[in-house]
């Protein structure tokens, strides 16, 4: 082991740090937003994502209570971390949203050219009147189409959803979204709500990681955020001189960051099985993910693309894949484990198995959409 100045965690102790922040050990009773914000959002690219996440954190969670919360505009979807979808509360998204913005003006694409602040600003002006309320895609370059000059209109919404702060509308359907979003401007959603100050935004940042899915490195929150480390090392300053910041280093000798107060199990706790949707951010929240998924297994879980298979946990660790069949209005779980589990351990996955199969019961396959089988058996080859 090396020698270091802080304390010593191991990967066990770290495993179990994850899974109990991100409410794995001990399903929660606390209220819908605030378990959200426990997890530092759910990444909703898939629209069943957040709520089998949920799902598998919340005591006798109900889907129709996250619906409720879209609606009330008390949890909201849109581009964040890493430019990409998640579902969290109205509180983060205010305080989250100025700290991953310039990730999204930084974008770029490398076979359009960058229609420069000259031409965008009109065509963002022209979006954020006609998004007052829910519009479609098709809808918004429809709109923009005659204002975009030699620019392609397809390039040019691509380029408006990156300059202009968007959130996806829920529908009145179970599950909230489809596939083809409907858009509306976050101000006109959020009823104009100030965002935070950048300085306010990162300090929260940096403490929704940590309290989510420290103790971690500068580089796991550049990780999970898409920043870069520069960027937040005021934040990290700032909580440490509030006498908020703790440090402890791993295994290799490097320097992990936590929350004073925050929890910290022995690495020997029980962790029962669990059920991780796609994109759970348990499994994209580090730059070493090792303390959950094994190198080899994370090939197998996430693609070249970036996609993240669902998956299993036995004994806080990805063990397998998961995929659901349908026969009617049932749902039935298949289990692809990476290797031979004890018998003991699946009798708990297939009894978790069982009670995920209820829940998801007669979901619109719209929905359900790339939970099904051949998913995940292409993956596997």
């Amino acid at each position: 082991m090396p020698r270091t100045r802080y304390p010593l965690l191991t990967n066990d102790q770290l495993n179990r740090a994850a899974v109990a922040r991100q409410l794995l050990l001990e399903r929660s009773k606390r209220r819908l937003t605030a378990a959200m914000e426990q997890v530092g959002g759910l990444q909703a690219q898939e629209p069943a994502s957040p709520y089998i996440g949920l799902w598998s954190r919340m005591a006798d969670f109900d889907a129709a209570a996250l619906d409720r919360a879209f609606r009330d505009r008390r949890a909201i979807k849109a581009t964040l971390m890493r430019a990409t979808l998640h579902a969290v509360s109205r509180g983060d998204y205010i305080h989250l949203q100025p700290a991953v913005q310039p990730i999204l003006t930084r974008l770029t694409r490398r076979d359009r050219g960058d229609p420069g602040e000259k031409q965008l600003e009109p065509l963002a002006s022209a979006a954020i009147a006609f998004a007052a309320r829910p519009r479609s895609n098709v809808e918004l370059r429809g709109h923009l189409a005659d204002l975009v000059g030699d620019l392609d209109p397809e390039n040019a919404l691509w380029w408006v959803r990156r300059y202009v702060p968007f959130v996806h509308v829920p529908s009145d359907a179970a599950w909230s979204f489809g596939r083809r979003p409907a858009l509306m401007t976050a101000a006109s959603w959020l009823g104009e709500a100030p965002f935070a100050a950048e300085e306010d935004a990162l300090e929260r940042l940096v403490r929704r990681h940590l309290g989510a899915f420290g103790p971690a490195t500068a580089a796991d929150i550049a990780a999970w955020s898409g920043l870069a480390v520069a960027r937040f090392r005021p934040a990290i300053a700032a909580i440490d001189a509030r006498g908020d910041l703790r440090r402890f280093s791993d295994e290799r000798g490097r320097q992990l960051l936590d929350l004073a107060g925050a929890p910290l199990p022995e690495g020997d706790v029980p962790a029962p099985a669990r059920f991780l949707p796609m994109w759970d951010s348990l499994l994209l929240a580090y730059s070493d993910r090792t303390r959950v998924i094994s190198d080899a297994h994370r090939r197998v879980v996430i693609g070249s693309n970036g996609d993240t298979l669902p998956t299993f946990l036995v004994a806080g660790r990805v063990a397998g894949i998961w995929w659901a069949e349908r026969n009617g209005d049932t749902a039935r779980i298949v289990l692809e484990p990476f290797g031979r589990l004890a018998a003991s351990d699946r009798r708990d996955v297939e009894r978790e198995g069982e009670r995920l199969a209820a829940f998801i019961g007669p979901l619109e396959p719209a929905v359900f959409g790339r939970y099904r089988a051949s998913k995940a058996r292409r993956a596997l080859g």
